[in-house]
């Protein structure tokens, strides 16, 4: 008896079965990559976004640590007290005079530093002048840092009750005018965080220990 061997090869349908199965595999795994990689990408978003957001408030914290009371001159003359905020202006911003500028290159410059805080177009800027008397208000450099920023509030503690401007008085003569608060409160209102809240309590700072 002869016996004769034929191979069977897969039929057609056979084939496109496990194409199919293949192709279900590959979007499976398509699908989880991009899903891993999305993820990925909104944790390193939400991250750099938080590093932000406590840099920033590193930055005022720095610079209030440091107010000092002394009062400075703008481009005409006039004197601007140490501490000074305006909320209701297009806007909202709060300057005053801080001791401990840098001075890596140990040039023979003052150590004060005027700076003003502002909102403009939804971003948090700090912007701080060369030299605390005379400088006018187009030579300020400004330093964008942190975005997203809807709104700005302060608050003042002059020891017996919180205010929403600084300073008490608008008379350069009264003895208020240079004071400084207990407390100051910032809020910032971000588009993703909502209402974030500080208190920084002022320290004591002598002022004959600015270099004029």
């Amino acid at each position: 008896m002869v016996r004769h061997n034929r191979q069977r090869g897969f039929t057609l349908i056979e084939i496109m079965v496990a194409m199919a199965i293949m192709a279900l595999i590959g979007v499976g795994a398509l699908s989880l990559l991009n899903a891993a990689t999305s993820t990925g990408d909104k944790i390193k978003t939400d991250g750099d976004r938080l590093n932000n957001v406590q840099r920033a408030f590193l930055f005022i914290s720095n610079d209030i640590q440091q107010l000092t009371d002394r009062q400075v001159r703008d481009e005409y003359g006039d004197l601007i007290p140490s501490l000074k905020s305006d909320l209701q202006a297009s806007a909202p911003y709060v300057r005053f005079t801080r001791l401990g500028r840098r001075n890596p290159a140990q040039l023979r410059r003052s150590n004060l530093e005027h700076l003003v805080y502002s909102v403009e177009d939804k971003v948090l800027v700090r912007t701080s002048y060369t030299y605390p008397d005379g400088m006018p208000e187009s030579m300020g450099l400004k330093r964008p840092i942190l975005n997203n920023v809807e709104d700005m509030k302060l608050s003042f503690f002059d020891g017996e009750e919180w205010r929403d401007y600084w300073p008490l008085t608008e008379n350069p003569e009264d003895a208020g005018y240079r004071d400084k608060p207990n407390a100051i409160k910032i809020q910032l209102e971000l588009s993703d965080y909502g209402m974030i809240e500080r208190l920084y309590v002022i320290a004591e700072i002598e002022t004959e220990k600015a270099s004029l």
